[in-house]
């Protein structure tokens, strides 16, 4: 996972320097690279990989392609702004136990919870509109409704923190509405994450050489268990066994990756095969 700051960002972190809140500036940081790892983490249990994440004031934006189904994507959405809140909770929690720990922990409090209340909203690039887009049937009217409420909401706010500016010296509104501004308008398809079963050497080059190899597995095995046998170098072919060791059928390399495209990969084998067999 390689991490970069968008230029937004830079302008943010200026701000809270020359105000002398350091402090928040880094429990941000910290709270906006802990969102985006447990994106990552939860996208990793359902078979997904990230790739490189930039860093924007209000969160981040993932730059990948968009392979995914709808239960998935939600799952992966919302994990990181409920990490985000449990954080905030476990430490207002923690300042009934050590109330001395309120001065050395506000800033991290306050950018988790911004980012976990933030982020829910049904809008670019944020997580809410990944559930809005995955909750509904029709995802390109969704997304067209989207894009608008994004570029009107980021207009308003930057136009209110324009003014705000005048009398609170506070730029954070302005750059959020910037920010939502600019998403609305010029957000890709591409910012989400991608099905690694796509990515995993299906394709030999047997010019080099290809060695096979035989890979015992139980039925219940999950199919995304079974992505870290697929090799460039070598040809996998997979035997299902039940719970004594006798042999139950065979998969080939070819048929195992057919199963990924074609399932989710949290499903069993078994299921798996079962999902694709022949109904009378």
């Amino acid at each position: 996972m390689k991490i970069k700051l968008h230029p937004l960002f830079y302008l943010l972190a200026g701000y809270f320097l020359v105000v002398g809140q350091f402090e928040l500036l880094c429990g941000y940081l910290v709270s906006i690279v802990a969102h985006e790892i447990a994106h990552n983490r939860m996208a990793n249990l359902r078979g997904y990989k990230s790739g490189v994440i930039t860093i924007m004031p209000y969160g981040g934006v993932v730059d990948c392609g968009e392979d995914y189904n709808d239960s998935d994507n939600i799952l992966i959405a919302l994990s990181a702004p409920f990490f985000n809140l449990t954080v905030a909770t476990f430490i207002v929690a923690l300042w009934w136990v050590m109330p001395d720990a309120y001065a050395y922990t506000k800033g991290i409090c306050l950018a988790n919870l911004a980012l976990g209340v933030v982020n829910l909203l049904p809008l670019y690039p944020l997580d809410g509109s990944r559930v809005v887009t995955s909750l509904v049937k029709n995802k390109l009217k969704a997304i067209k409704v989207l894009k608008i409420c994004t570029i009107t909401a980021g207009s308003v706010l930057f136009a209110i923190g324009v003014v705000l500016i005048f009398f609170t010296k506070n730029i954070s509104i302005p750059i959020f509405g910037l920010f939502l501004l600019l998403s609305g308008i010029f957000t890709s398809k591409a910012q989400t994450y991608y099905h690694i079963a796509r990515n995993r050497p299906f394709v030999k080059n047997f010019s080099h050489g290809v060695c096979e190899k035989t890979v015992y597995i139980s039925q219940d095995c999950l199919l995304f268990q079974l992505l870290k046998y697929v090799e460039k170098d070598s040809v996998s072919r997979f035997i299902l066994v039940d719970s004594d060791g006798t042999k139950v059928s065979e998969i080939s390399e070819e048929k195992f990756g057919q199963l990924c495209l074609d399932n989710e990969l949290g499903v069993s084998v078994i299921q798996a095969l079962n999902n694709c067999a022949p109904r009378n």
